[in-house]
């Protein structure tokens, strides 16, 4: 039984590998994520970068080094030096008891009346200000660019493995393949087995890359792949349906695209909603693979989270299978 599944889902990454939408499909997710790697790389470029030199005291630096990047060189010509690279960095000198900003020109506005009011705040740490600051704190650990891009990424192409599954049931309807399989000696449930697989290899495959080139640190695997495991079944009955039921591979791909509104829809909403509106998406369970995934990524999850939104999402699954199991017994007769 094993080697005739694992036969069937050969012959589909061979199959795959020789259409180029295919490819594509399985490489297009690591070309977004690099993408997104370099622009959440230029949001945080935001950062004031100060050549100093060593006449400046250690204190100063330490301090300075906690707003600002800093590099340090030997002697004021060396800052000099630097700041007239094409780069965007100021120089930072002492001289008698004061401070002394070199410029460029070419560095980012409002830099050098920041590094101003840094070392103003340093140099008057000892006065007594006549108001009462407080900090606040949002919440934010990450950039929510790369918090919520990376999670909408690994989400959104959870039901590539799906689109795969659907072409590949349409090329062997095309070839009429499909109807010598009912034939032969491989039972249905190895049939199932061996295109489902791909289903849920791939967007496994797809979110541990995705989430590495992101670099997240050190996020628990274990609860990605428990994650995706449970939103890729949705996909793969998806993929299933709409197999059997279509002829044409663009008209079966345009189809698939229609379950990009509720992923979109959900991600949005637990984004930009407020969290008491959150129960208007609690029908979708792309909305709990997100719930999840932000955790995960944030380093906050639980097991005990992670098993009650996946359990959520399988029961949403259940429930969508049991409308279109008929559906697909029908099309693979």
């Amino acid at each position: 039984m094993v080697r005739k599944i694992f036969t069937i889902t050969k012959r589909d990454i061979k199959s795959g590998l020789r259409d180029y939408m295919i490819l594509y499909i399985i490489i297009a997710p690591f070309i977004l994520a690099v993408v997104l790697r370099m622009m959440t790389a230029s949001v945080g470029l935001t950062t004031i970068n100060v050549a100093v030199d060593k006449s400046i005291d250690e204190a100063f630096i330490e301090y300075l080094g906690q707003h600002v990047d800093i590099e340090i060189f030997e002697n004021q010509d060396d800052v000099k030096n630097r700041v007239n690279d094409t780069d965007d960095i100021f120089g930072l000198v002492k001289q008698s008891d004061s401070y002394n900003i070199i410029q460029q020109g070419n560095e980012t506005g409002g830099g050098i009346d920041v590094l101003d009011f840094i070392v103003n705040s340093y140099e008057n740490q000892d006065l007594e200000l006549p108001v009462e600051v407080n900090i606040s704190d949002v919440g934010w650990r990450l950039s929510p660019f790369k918090q919520f891009g990376g999670n909408l990424l690994t989400i959104f192409v959870s039901v590539f493995g799906g689109m795969i599954i659907l072409m590949n049931i349409v090329e062997e309807k095309q070839e009429n393949t499909l109807a010598a399989v009912s034939v032969s000696a491989i039972k249905r449930i190895e049939y199932v087995i061996g295109k489902a697989l791909l289903g849920f290899i791939l967007p496994i495959v797809h979110a541990f890359g995705i989430l590495a080139i992101l670099d997240y640190g050190d996020i628990n695997y274990i609860m990605v792949s428990v994650v995706i495991l449970s939103i890729a079944v949705i996909s793969v009955i998806i993929g299933f349906v709409i197999g059997v039921t279509n002829d044409n591979i663009l008209g079966a791909i345009s189809s698939m695209k229609m379950l990009f509104v509720p992923i979109l829809g959900s991600i949005f909403g637990a984004i930009f909603l407020n969290s008491k509106w959150h129960f208007l998406l609690y029908w979708s369970p792309f909305y709990w693979a997100f719930d999840a995934l932000n955790s995960i990524i944030l380093q906050t999850a639980t097991w005990s989270q992670i098993l009650i939104n996946s359990g959520i999402i399988i029961l949403i699954t259940a429930i969508v299978f049991m409308m279109l199991s008929k559906r697909i017994k029908r099309g693979l007769s």
